[in-house]
């Protein structure tokens, strides 16, 4: 009598478990890939709220605390600082992410001899209103708004001095905002899928958690991080511009500033000062006199068109 093998149906049980182990596994990278980008998107967007103690009267300098309304109706809390030159021109101070108006005072304060300053906190940080913040696209309002709240005050020119997000709201609200004249952009950056991307620190994983960030946004907050780019503004800008970037900036990279200066390149009155000795927020060595100088040139004496 011949035997019969029973080896095929003794190695299908084991298949089987095998392949249900394979999707579990599966599943559960997937889980948490999902799970850690929905961590990460709401962090981004609602990190710890930071209120500086400092204000101008730490220098010994008059101000007046203010508020403003965005268009969308989020309500902004600012200080506007005089200057005793009731011909001076005004500057508009935009802070970085995820910090509020009083961390850039110490460094900005000395620019009120010569003109009215602006600073406010953008919605969601600091003292201001707004459940979160959106790294750029509606923070564009908030600078449209506080430009809107100079008007009231007869003040329809400004310069603008942003650093890292204020930099890139800066360059992002130029185009469609004439009564910007002048902008320092200081460690802005160029793209912010790019500093999706960046934002985790799994080399291997970067790109499906930024993507899969990037889908979030779309989903809550109905709006693409590809199309936040202030590489894509810069194309379309013709005023005076003064990029500030460190090659050391280990929280926005170079290749940022390089970006930005390749989109500005049209602009004949751009001017570039990239340094190797600082990092992100560290204040550049000369930068008053060359902010200054910027100004001078172009805000004080700038010839209109």
């Amino acid at each position: 009598m011949p035997m019969v093998s029973c080896y095929a149906d003794d190695r299908f049980p084991m298949k089987v478990d095998k392949m249900k182990q394979f999707l579990v596994i599966v599943i559960t990278v997937i889980l948490a890939l999902v799970l850690l980008s929905l961590a990460g998107f709401y962090l981004a967007i609602r990190p710890i709220r930071l209120i500086s103690r400092v204000t101008p009267e730490n220098f010994g300098v008059p101000y007046q605390k203010i508020s403003f309304r965005t268009q969308d109706g989020v309500q902004l809390q600012g200080w506007y600082i005089p200057c005793s030159d009731p011909h001076a021109k005004t500057i508009i101070l935009l802070h970085g992410y995820p910090a509020d108006k009083g961390d850039l005072l110490p460094s900005r304060i000395f620019l009120h001899e010569k003109y009215n300053l602006l600073f406010f906190d953008f919605r969601y940080f600091g003292q201001s209103g707004g459940w979160y913040t959106t790294i750029g696209t509606d923070e564009v309002l908030d600078l449209k708004a506080a430009i809107q709240y100079l008007h009231s005050r007869g003040i329809n020119e400004v310069g603008v001095w942003g650093f890292s997000l204020g930099g890139a709201v800066a360059l992002m609200a130029a185009p469609t905002t004439p009564e910007i004249k002048a902008i320092v952009s200081e460690s802005s950056y160029a793209r912010l899928d790019w500093m999706a991307y960046d934002y985790y620190p799994f080399p291997g994983l970067r790109y499906v958690l930024g993507e899969l960030t990037r889908l979030w946004g779309i989903i809550f907050l109905h709006y693409d991080i590809k199309n936040v780019s202030p590489v894509d503004a810069a194309e379309k800008i013709t005023i005076p511009v003064l990029l500030i970037h460190s090659k050391n900036d280990e929280t926005i990279s170079f290749r940022n500033a390089l970006a930005l200066q390749e989109a500005l390149k049209h602009d004949t009155q751009l001017e570039v000062m990239f340094v190797g000795d600082s990092f992100h927020g560290e204040p550049v060595r000369n930068y008053q006199n060359v902010v200054n100088d910027f100004f001078e040139r172009y805000l004080v004496h700038a010839k209109r068109k």
